[in-house]
């Protein structure tokens, strides 16, 4: 894979967060700012990332595994935290929120597609970095 491939995954990364956090703020409402900040932002991130990527700048890549490591462990967190809840199966209370379930959906497609990117440049970053090299 060369930076062009790596940047046309980081912006497809952008925008998988941007349409995720869509969903998440068209099913949840105000419910969904925990993920609509970490989705908002890993797509803006991205934009730029790959933008920068595109046009072969070695700290564009370093910078995108970077942000990519740290959302892993973000939404992980945020995964976590909604798998964790406590739901009363027995007794449903009707006046509970009712989008636990999408929180946790959203958080863990966020998640899956992180770890999806930071898999690929992480397995081709040699390849990318020295056509990143071959460039200048």
């Amino acid at each position: 894979m060369t930076y062009k491939g790596a940047s046309f995954l980081v912006l497809f990364w952008g925008i998988i967060n941007l349409l995720i956090s869509g969903v998440a703020y068209y099913y949840m409402g105000s419910f969904s700012q925990p993920v609509l900040v970490p989705g908002i932002l890993a797509g803006v991130l991205s934009f730029g990332l790959g933008h920068f990527l595109n046009r072969a700048h070695t700290l564009a890549f370093i910078l995108a595994l970077v942000a990519s490591f740290t959302f892993v462990f973000w939404l992980g967190w945020l995964t976590s935290q909604a798998l964790t809840q406590e739901q009363n199966y027995i007794f449903p209370d009707a006046l509970a929120n009712p989008s636990r379930n999408v929180y946790f959906l959203v958080s863990s497609a966020m998640l899956t597609s992180t770890v999806l990117v930071l898999l690929l440049l992480g397995v081709f970053w040699k390849s990318i970095y020295l056509s990143l090299q071959n460039k200048m």
